[in-house]
């Protein structure tokens, strides 16, 4: 297991302690087809250690949010992959998932969230519990093409990585949102598409339109999602990992006391994906894989190699 998943609870109070706050200005599988295996290593990826992060506004995109690494300027040119998030319940604020977010980029990556700065969670009903991976792509566009977006993070953007995840509701956007071809690697938290198309349609049909490596991530029996995770696990053809915390619940994982066992997990994912990174890979490769062997952990996987 990577050293960062060793000291839970300490990088739980370093990821909360680094955040700062910027002002509002600113059926059965088909038959498996060849996938692009995971990208060779990123050339000057920052080490796996637990940046300082900085949380602001989006230049130029309502309605979004970006957690990023404080100090651009000591990290190399284009070395920061990007990862667009959808929150749960599909909702419009990311708050609840602060200190996942911030634990992600504080591994050295682009967050951009749906939900814009000041935006404070509301009580969520079916008429307003509705997908939008629209909202994720257009992150990723904005992320990777816009000069705003260069000027904002000052060229340290690795636009030829782009990540999508999503917990919940949010995870049926990212799961949408992968099929896209600007996405290179999707995760989904407590998730996965009903039998029933629901949250506006999106339904099961779509799992075989992805072409990227996909994580999904359960927790537990108690999940809400957890049979879900498990049927589309079931029904994937592309390479994929199905993990479960067995404690963490609906929401442990992005806001409970899990959350840093959720965005280490998160991390190892596009580590392993994104930056073709080995020892983060061998957390969900294999029988005797780090999360295969972790007290409280289930893990399996398809298609994947080290």
């Amino acid at each position: 297991m990577p050293t960062r998943s060793m000291t839970v609870r300490t990088l739980l109070a370093a990821a909360a302690g680094v955040v700062v706050l910027a002002g509002s200005g600113a059926a059965a599988a088909s038959p498996a087809h060849e996938p692009p295996p995971p990208k060779p290593p990123a050339a000057g990826a920052p080490a796996p250690t637990i940046l300082p992060t900085v949380r602001e506004a989006a230049v130029g995109l309502p309605g979004h949010t970006v957690y990023r690494p404080a100090d651009l300027k000591a990290l190399r040119k284009a070395s920061l992959p990007v990862i667009v998030y959808g929150n749960g319940a599909c909702a419009s604020s990311n708050l609840e998932g602060i200190t996942f977010l911030t634990g992600l980029a504080s591994q050295g990556y682009i967050v951009v969230a749906n939900g814009g700065l000041d935006e404070f969670p509301v009580p969520n009903t079916p008429e307003n519990t509705i997908a939008h991976p629209e909202a994720l792509l257009a992150a990723a566009h904005w992320a990777t093409e816009s000069g705003q977006a260069r000027k904002q993070f000052d060229g340290r953007a690795d636009t030829t990585r782009v990540g999508v995840l999503g917990h919940s509701c949010g995870g049926v956007e990212a799961l949408a949102a992968g099929t896209d071809p600007l996405i290179d690697a999707v995760a989904g938290f407590n998730t996965g598409y009903f039998e029933e198309p629901v949250f506006g349609g999106y339904g099961r049909d779509r799992l075989a339109d992805l072409h990227t490596p996909t994580l999904l991530v359960n927790g537990g029996p108690d999940d809400v999602a957890y049979h879900n995770s498990i049927d589309n696990y079931a029904l994937l053809d592309v390479p994929a990992a199905l993990v479960g915390d067995t404690a963490a619940g609906h929401t442990g994982l992005i806001a409970g006391l899990e959350a840093t066992n959720g965005w280490q997990v998160a991390a190892n994912w596009f580590d392993y994906v994104l930056r073709g990174d080995r020892t983060a890979g061998a957390r969900f490769v294999g029988p005797g894989c780090g999360l295969c062997t972790e007290n409280g952990w289930t893990a399996e996987s398809k298609g994947l190699s080290l």
